[in-house]
Parts: structure tokens; sequence; C-alpha cells
């Protein structure tokens, strides 16, 4: 027997973020299409679920933050920094493999560096933004200072082949060349439904989000409120770092700085994407939208002949807007609660 869902249920699907940004982006697609019929082509979307592979796997760390209640710019300093480091020893080992090395050795760096940031926030219980901006300037500057400001752009022999690696080719718009669709993304799908576990269905990922609605109950309760921190940092680095190899592989080197400024962008998305800033709350579908969504509008303001320097506007106001929506739905709320 087929079942439907219940109007009420169907009133609250509609009324979630996830939603909302969903039919964003459908209504931002047929505008932008109507003005430009190349970008919904296929050699676009290609190209546009490249540019937000690298934002969606950072934005997963974000999220698992912002769930804990806390705010971390350093990512792209522990991105840019775990994979320069792994390619200079790549590099002076002459060693000529396959990519996956060049994850493999990212990987330990970026756990070290979110560690260090858990460390901080756990043990002298430090604002995480405060820490965050301190550690970001300490990773760019131990990195710039030791390793040089230089690009590597003789990444091994395996890591240039995957740069190349494609699940599907098409025809550009244009009919001039092709694009690929990267076996990158896959990583990224691999990693979300990992998150997605982790938040909906683990013990651990409940303790987070208790930690997020209110620190002092969640220690009260029994939660090892700095094991949880700790862990969340160490996966944030490890995300970063995994991160920081893909972009690596997929622009053909490795920059010192690649990534930095891109977090405002990236926190940006979270929010607009349901989490909120002040913790607790937060999904990965929603992140996931959000990073689309940003990443269209990056897009289409190419397409369309909108200068780039409008697309920081765009961020502000999308930053504003999913931090004040959220308060007063929850204030609507209160009041509705309340019989005001």
């Amino acid at each position: 027997m087929t079942t439907f869902p219940s109007t009420a249920g169907l009133r609250r699907s509609v009324r979630t973020q996830e939603f909302v940004i969903f039919a964003v982006i459908v209504v931002f697609c047929a505008v932008i299409d109507t003005l430009n019929p190349a970008f919904l082509s296929l050699s676009n979307v290609f190209e546009l679920l490249r540019l937000v592979t690298v934002s969606g796997i950072l934005a997963l760390g974000v999220l698992l933050v912002l769930i804990s209640g806390g705010v971390d710019v350093s990512f792209p300093a522990i991105a840019d920094t775990s994979v320069f480091v792994g390619a200079t020893i790549l590099v002076s080992a002459h060693f000529q493999g396959s990519a996956v090395v060049l994850y493999l050795i990212s990987l330990p760096f970026g756990i070290l560096m979110g560690l260090l940031n858990g460390f901080f926030v756990a043990r002298f219980r430090l604002p995480t933004l405060i820490v965050t901006l301190g550690t970001s300037s300490l990773y760019y500057g131990a990195e710039l200072y030791f390793l040089g400001g230089v690009s590597i752009f003789d990444l091994p022999q395996g890591t240039a082949e995957y740069s190349q690696a494609s699940l599907v080719t098409v025809p550009t718009a244009s009919g001039i060349g092709t694009t690929a669709l990267h076996p990158a993304i896959l990583i990224l799908v691999v990693l979300a439904g990992a998150v997605s576990l982790l938040l909906n269905k683990t013990t651990l990922g409940r303790a987070i989000h208790a930690l997020g609605d209110n620190p002092a109950v969640a220690e009260r309760s029994g939660i090892r409120v700095a094991r949880v921190r700790y862990f969340v940092y160490a996966t944030v680095g490890a995300l970063a770092a995994i991160a920081g190899a893909t972009n690596a592989s997929l622009l053909r080197n490795a920059n010192p700085i690649s990534l930095q400024g891109s977090e405002l962008a990236i926190i940006a998305a979270v929010v607009l994407g349901g989490a909120l800033i002040t913790g607790g709350k937060g999904t990965v579908t929603g992140t996931l939208l959000g990073v689309l969504l940003i990443g269209i509008v990056d897009n289409s303001l190419v397409l369309v002949g909108v200068p780039t320097t409008w697309q920081n506007v765009v961020i502000g106001v999308v930053l504003l807007g999913g931090t004040v929506v959220p308060a007063v739905r929850a204030w609507r709320r209160r009041r509705v609660a309340g019989g005001i």
C-alpha cells in the first residue's frame, strides 16, 4: 500500500532551511539560464562541481565546529600548510608515484594542526575565534618562513596524472575543447556521507550537538567535553588536509596561500545551509546546498558579466541573511510559545 506524507509533514519540509535554499537554487538557475543558456550546459555543470569540491570538503569541517558551538577560521591555513609541507617532502625525495601518497603524507600534518587548536580550546577554554585567528597566522607564518613562499609546480607525476583524470568528459558549450567531471567529487560524496552518519547515527554525534546546545549541561550529563572538542578540531584538520591535497591536485601546484581568504565564503555557505553560529544545529544536506549556492553565484556572475568585486557583496548579504533569518524565526517561535 502506497503511503503519502501528511499535509503537516509537507508544511514542515517546506519550512526547512534546506528546502528554502533548494528553491532559491532552482529559481536562481532558471533566471541565469535565461540570461546565458550556457549556464546549465553539462560542461558548465561539471566545471561548477569542480569549483565546489574543495570548498565542500572544507565546509564539512566548518559544520562540525559550528554545531559544537565554536567558530574556526584557521582551516584554510591548515589546508595550505599541510599540503605544502607534504608536497615539499615528496619533491625533496624525488617521489613520482601515486597522488594518494600526497593525501596520506598531508593528513597527519592537518590532524596535528587541528589538535593544536583543540588543545587551546579544550585545555584553556579560550574563545575559539581568537584561538583559530592566532593559529591561522602561526601556520601561515611558519610555512612561509621555513619553506618559502614559492609555489611548487613540479608535483609528483602521479599527482599530475590524477589532475587530468575524468569520470565523464563532454564538449564545452562553445564546442572548443572538452570539460571533465573529476573523480575528486567522489571524495566529497564519501566524506559528506561519513559526516552525516557521524552526526545523526552515533553517540559522538549527539555529544557534539549537546556541546553546542549548552556546554555546561553537556558536561553535567557525563559528556567528556574536552575529548569531544579534541575530536572535532582533529577532524577539521583532517578534512582541511584532504581539501588541501585535492586543491593542489586540481590546480597542479601547491601554493602556500592558495585558500587564504576563503574562510568567509565557506562559513557563509554553512550558515546559509541552516547551521547556527551559536551552535547545536546544522545538517550536511543544508551545508552542501549552501556551498552549491555560493558556487553558483560565483560562477554565474562571471557568465553574465557582473564584476567579480560584487561577489564579496553577495557573500556578505548571504552571511547576514543566514544569521538574521534564523534569529527572527526563533524570536517568533518564542513569542508564539509565550502567547505574546
